[in-house]
């Protein structure tokens, strides 16, 4: 059996930026009741793929979607 893929929970506080359908959008990694959230237009989310999908409308990876995962993030 494949072992799953961890993520690493990035720093509260960071920022990631993402252009999509040519609009600009922010993700701030927060902390709300001591548990980290990610916050994008005012409202926060449980996960980076539930924050993206606030944007797309449709399931999305996440980790992917804000480059979360890539080297230079």
């Amino acid at each position: 059996m494949p072992k799953a893929k961890t993520h690493v929970t990035p720093k509260t506080g960071t920022i990631f930026e993402k252009k999509f359908l040519g609009r600009n959008y922010k993700m701030t990694v927060v902390k709300s009741d001591g548990v980290v959230a990610y916050s994008v237009a005012g409202q926060q989310f449980k996960s980076p793929s539930a924050a993206a999908k606030s944007i797309t409308k449709h399931d999305e990876n996440g980790w992917k979607f804000w480059g979360i995962d890539s080297p230079n993030s």
